[in-house]
């Protein structure tokens, strides 16, 4: 496989706003689109919009993955131990928005399809 640069929005931390231009080429900041649903909803973590699909993707230090939608706030998937003890410390989609990269503070790097499966 081969690797590809990922158009993504990313924020890390727990708020959820636009990053200052300069940082922003090729990587984007998610802001919360005025819904207000999803702020108060998603823990501390790495952030990824899906484009395509108007969703969230959200990671946690217990090693969770979340899928949320933008425009409900609706939790419509969770995939759990995704790098078994270790914290998932960074996350991008790939440039076909069809597979998330997760890498950890353990040192792994995966590959996911959105159906759970590495």
């Amino acid at each position: 496989m081969s690797c590809q640069k990922a158009v993504l929005e990313l924020n890390i931390g727990s708020q959820l706003g636009p990053k200052s231009p300069e940082r922003t080429e090729g990587v984007t900041a998610f802001e919360d689109y005025g819904t207000g649903l999803l702020e108060n909803q998603l823990s501390v973590g790495d952030f990824v919009k899906i484009q395509k699909a108007f969703e969230v993707i959200s990671s946690d230090t217990g090693s969770t993955v979340s899928f949320w939608m933008i425009d409900t706030g609706q939790k419509i998937k969770q995939f759990t131990g995704c790098h078994g003890n270790a914290e998932i410390s960074t996350m991008a989609l790939d440039a076909n928005e069809t597979r998330l990269l997760t890498g950890s503070t353990d040192g792994t790097v995966k590959i996911w399809d959105f159906n759970g499966y590495c």
